[in-house]
């Protein structure tokens, strides 16, 4: 487990590192899980060395989201106002979103 978790972070913290050294304005999380996916399917680390933590993780994976709708109640009448528009955008970047991925396991497995 310790080892996974090793695994986990130093990759989280490699992609920060490289988000903050490069000024690139993607998140050092989004990088740090790209780099791990491009690791995992390199077979730079083996699928067995990730997963207890990430199982883990995947199962509280909903309080992580906690801190974020605790915030946006600091927007609540921003939100109130605006509904309808951002409704539509989370309806349609969820189906782009689904569509996208699907595309690319479809075309991953060949």
């Amino acid at each position: 487990m310790l080892k996974s978790l090793l695994y986990i972070f130093g990759f989280l913290l490699l992609g920060e590192l490289i988000s903050w050294l490069f000024q690139i304005p993607v998140a050092g999380n989004i990088l740090g899980m790209l780099l791990i996916f491009i690791a995992l399917k390199l077979k730079l680390i083996q699928l067995e060395d990730v997963k207890p933590a990430s199982d883990k993780l995947i199962k509280y994976l909903v309080v992580f989201f906690i801190p974020y709708g605790v915030g946006l109640m600091v927007y609540f009448n921003m939100v109130a106002e605006f509904w309808l528009p951002i409704t539509v955008a989370v309806v349609f970047s969820s189906i782009l979103t689904l569509y996208i991925t699907a595309v690319i396991l479809e075309k991953s497995r060949k």
